[in-house]
């Protein structure tokens, strides 16, 4: 409950910030909404080339890609920069001030600042997608949309912790930085259906390197393409990668040695 009290006191201050500089806010805004609309340009673009890719219309892929579009933002506007600010302070020697706080290294990590233009921007993706499940004639339930909510969630965790095992080597390398390209790979993976890849690719998407759960998960569960045994592994990843990068932070702080000593 502490931490819960302590992140809604940062976003409040997040809100505080950016009412500051309201002009930039509105500029990353409209930046964020331009690259979603792009994105989808591109792919009504290939379709009006084939029919379907792997088994999917262009109104399910659209889908697809606003849930990664979704995912994405989330992650980027709650968890992206304080990991970014996390690698910096363990060369820096700032990292120091985080042992001193009497809260979980761990959540303070990934946690601090807001940057609430990704999370506002992630409604367009939103409105995209509730248009294309009315083209689609899909009947959502309230288990499906349940289910959507709860793998949304999942894919952020998951994203967030195969980042944090990957930045958890800035114990061991200090400068780290590069491993941030995974990140975008994984994105690029998750825009596509899981159908599209062999088996051995497929769970090496899963188990490895977990792109195919960010949006392939959630995607299947609200249109009702989503099978039992991809759900189970999605939620099984979701408790994995948080518990090995927790043991990766927890290993990596019996190294730590201050950089400002």
């Amino acid at each position: 409950m502490k931490y819960l009290f302590l992140f809604a006191a940062q976003c409040k201050l997040s809100v505080m910030s950016a009412a500051i500089y309201r002009t930039n806010f509105w500029l990353m805004v409209t930046q964020s909404v331009v690259n979603s609309l792009m994105g989808i340009l591109v792919i009504r673009f290939i379709y009006g080339s084939v029919e379907s890719i792997a088994g999917w219309n262009v109104h399910e892929m659209v889908i697809l890609i606003c849930t990664s579009q979704i995912v994405n933002q989330l992650y980027r506007g709650i968890v992206h920069w304080n990991q970014n600010r996390f690698i910096a302070s363990v060369g820096n020697g700032s990292f120091d001030r985080m042992l001193l706080r009497p809260m979980s290294v761990m959540f303070q990590a990934n946690t601090g600042s807001v940057d609430f233009t990704c999370p506002i921007s992630a409604l367009c993706p939103l409105i995209i997608m509730i248009t294309q499940l009315s083209a689609l004639g899909v009947n959502v339930t309230g288990l499906g949309i349940i289910l959507y909510i709860l793998f949304v969630i999942n894919g952020v965790l998951v994203l967030s912790a195969f980042m944090m095992l990957l930045y958890s080597f800035a114990f061991v390398f200090i400068k780290v930085d590069g491993m941030t390209n995974l990140y975008y790979l994984m994105m690029d993976i998750a825009d596509r259906p899981k159908e599209m890849f062999s088996r051995g690719f497929m769970y090496g998407f899963i188990f490895l390197v977990p792109a195919i759960p960010l949006a392939n998960a959630p995607t299947a569960a609200l249109l009702g393409k989503a099978d039992f045994p991809l759900l189970l592994m999605t939620l099984g990843v979701g408790v994995i990668f948080p518990l090995i990068s927790y043991i990766a932070i927890r290993a990596g702080l019996k190294r730590y040695s201050s950089a400002s000593s």
